[in-house]
């Protein structure tokens, strides 16, 4: 399995926009092949946000990150006002 991390900073009254932008999105993204799940972590003091998208392989992922995913970042850093973040990929190698 293969996760996809995006982290940013925003302002924390973006927090709610964010949301309702993911809750919009998510349908689809469960559609696309491998997709085997997503996190929106927040920390509402700071308008620190984090996302975790979960697939079953690299060619997954990619695949995604290169089509819908990289619309969607941008969309969502419009959303939140921020420049689109860098997003960082790694292997799951252990899960409990």
């Amino acid at each position: 399995m293969f996760a996809q991390v995006v982290s940013v900073e925003a302002e924390t009254d973006k927090l709610s926009g964010l949301l309702t932008f993911c809750e919009e999105q998510l349908p689809s993204f469960r559609e696309a092949p491998g997709f085997k799940g997503f996190y929106l972590l927040a920390d509402r003091r700071s308008g620190k946000i984090v996302t975790v998208s979960l697939w079953d392989s690299d060619a997954d992922l990619r695949r995604n990150n290169d089509g819908r995913g990289a619309q969607a970042r941008q969309e969502a850093s419009a959303e939140l006002g921020v420049t689109p973040p860098p997003v960082d990929i790694y292997e799951v190698v252990l899960q409990a």
